[in-house]
């Protein structure tokens, strides 16, 4: 989830003109779609599209998906409207998708349970607006940290992300989700954890 307002760090990583992030990014979104490849989705909720990059990639795997994003962001919310005509997007916080009044087939939220206050509370809340399935990932710790601080990022942290307030192995990711979903699928993709999982009965 891409923080306030202007040029976000997202922005910036999603149009750096490094060739290894970008094909970091690209394999990452490819890993993404191919492991809801079966699921069979008719609506997806993106939590935190930033500027819409991997709503796009969702969209052009899967034509003719509903889509529906929301980030806390005005800027990255105009961004992902112009990237991916068609869809829906929307300003919220993870912790106002109750207003959203629905669930939806396939819930994804990327690179975001790191950056807000109380992560169990987000987990929760996407639980809530599940009604099949949910894709979350985040950094992969230390190995994320690691990977910045090579390539010279955030050296003043030791390249711990400045906006990043929380930090998971991927065994401590999985049982961070277990709070409201069971896990189907779990898997690292360097520098970034995933899980696939269902929201636990209600």
């Amino acid at each position: 989830m891409t923080p306030g307002a202007g040029h976000s760090t997202n922005l910036q990583k999603y149009e750096s003109g490094n060739p290894i992030l970008q094909a970091l990014i690209r394999r990452f979104h490819a890993r993404i779609c191919e492991v809801v490849q079966p699921l069979g989705f008719r609506t997806v909720l993106d939590v935190g599209c930033g500027e819409g990059f991997l709503s796009r990639a969702i969209l052009d795997r899967f034509p003719g998906v509903e889509l529906t994003g929301v980030d806390v962001s005005e800027a990255a919310v105009r961004h992902a409207r112009e990237r991916c005509p068609g869809a829906r997007f929307e300003v919220a916080r993870i912790e106002e998708l109750e207003q959203l009044g629905r669930r939806f087939d396939l819930v994804v939220c990327s690179e975001v349970l790191e950056h807000v206050d109380d992560p169990a509370a987000g987990v929760r809340a996407l639980a809530a607006r599940c009604g099949g399935h949910a894709l979350i990932t985040v950094p992969w710790e230390p190995w994320f940290q690691l990977a910045n601080f090579a390539r010279g990022k955030y050296l003043k942290t030791w390249g711990n992300h400045p906006e990043h307030i929380h930090r998971w192995t991927l065994r401590g990711f999985v049982s961070l989700l277990e709070g409201a979903f069971e896990p189907i699928h779990a898997e690292t993709r360097f520098p970034w954890s995933l899980c696939l999982a269902r929201p636990k009965a209600r």
